[in-house]
């Protein structure tokens, strides 16, 4: 096998993996599966496909060392869904360089953050270095919509036992600590229709929505928590459906709201909030009725600036503490931490403003810079065994 680090064998392997359509939805994950599968066996390192269904499913690999430590280096398989031709210039799955850039679906968020751990992990197979420790591997499915790969390793699986685990979203090559949570309800506000000339008899939902957000907004801001590096909880409604036509007054008027939380807000202790809020809302009028959906409940992850994980890292790329950040979207890290368990550090290639964008490109050179990036902190965080 050609040095899996040169940009010569680096380059196409990436664009062999942005060809594979897992756009989520449906996902089709296998698809890229039984792609990475030989790649894995060819380095020699030990590697299973584990179904979620006849389409989808999961990779997991191991380097095994002494055991005296484990870390995780993981990524998604899906992607979000592509661009119309009339959006980009790109095809989505072209894998087109131009320049130093390669384009395509998943080039930023995150196929090349998952290309580069795999070459990380088969460069220190290739060249012969027996780790101190355990260097694990996961590529998920479903990231991008409910994590249901991420769900389905903890079914055989525990986290809290790992000492450290690294995503490789897109961090354009910074150091990320964490990212805010995610907390997105479904409210339906249920009113009475009327003839829209005799709105006196009716009971109109939109016009009770307007009030319910106003208060939704007031309340807000009394809730509203600042954090040092992951920065402001909000919440936003960005969603609403009510109505049938113009001279009806409207029985029923739904909403859908996205609150972004930041350590120490409670996910539990903020639906117990909202929930007083519609129960205010029905006290101004007790005629209406409501339901509330919880569409997608995601944790906040932050490490300690000091962890050792972090301390590695800001050794390999020279960044000072000062210069940790937060991403703004969530991962599966979410759904694989524990109990403030194992550390996660976020770091990858592409840039986080490209990702879900038409024209979605990653920079060759940072790419092929970010498997040297994992390699070495894999060296760094688990030591090598002596000879």
């Amino acid at each position: 096998m050609m040095d899996v680090r040169s940009r010569e064998y680096a380059v196409p392997f990436l664009q062999r993996l942005i060809a594979v359509n897992t756009c989520n939805p449906p996902g089709n994950e296998h698809r890229l599966s039984v792609v990475l599968e030989p790649f894995l066996n060819e380095a020699r390192i030990p590697c299973e496909i584990v179904p979620l269904d006849s389409k989808r499913s999961n990779v997991t690999a191991a380097l095994k060392g002494s055991g005296r430590r484990r870390l995780m280096f993981c990524g998604h398989l899906d992607t979000v869904s592509p661009w119309s031709a009339s959006a980009g210039q790109y095809a989505p799955h072209g894998a087109e360089i131009r320049g130093n850039r390669i384009y395509g679906r998943g080039a930023s968020d995150m196929k090349s953050g998952l290309a580069a751990m795999m070459l990380a992990m088969a460069s220190l197979r290739q060249d012969g270095i027996r780790l101190d420790g355990d260097l694990l591997f996961l590529a998920t499915a479903g990231e991008e919509v409910d994590s249901c790969g991420a769900r389905r390793y903890l079914d055989r699986n525990r986290v809290t036992d790992l000492d450290g685990m690294v995503i490789g979203e897109p961090t354009s090559g910074k150091i990320a600590l964490g990212h805010k949570g995610a907390l997105w309800l479904r409210i339906t506000l249920y009113g009475k229709s009327a003839h829209g000339s005799m709105p006196e008899f009716g009971l109109n939902a939109v016009e009770g929505m307007m009030e319910l957000i106003a208060l939704l907004r007031r309340h807000a801001m009394e809730w509203r928590t600042r954090h040092p590096v992951l920065g402001d909880g909000s919440l936003s409604v960005n969603r609403i459906a009510g109505g049938v036509q113009t001279n009806v007054i409207p029985d029923q008027c739904t909403i859908d709201i996205d609150i972004r939380t930041v350590p120490p807000q409670n996910h539990a202790s903020l639906l117990e909030k909202v929930k007083i809020s519609l129960d205010g809302m029905k006290k101004l009028n007790p005629q209406y009725r409501y339901k509330m959906e919880l569409l997608l409940d995601r944790i906040a992850v932050h490490t300690d600036p000091n962890d050792e994980l972090i301390t590695a890292a800001l050794e390999i790329t020279g960044q000072s503490r000062g210069e940790l950040k937060g991403v703004p979207y969530y991962t599966d890290g979410s759904v694989l931490h524990q109990d403030g368990k194992p550390p996660i550090l976020i770091y990858g290639p592409g840039d986080e403003k490209l990702a879900h964008q038409p024209d979605e490109w990653v920079d060759i050179d940072a790419y092929v810079t970010s498997i040297s990036f994992y390699r070495e902190l894999a060296i760094r965080f688990l030591g090598m065994e002596q000879a």
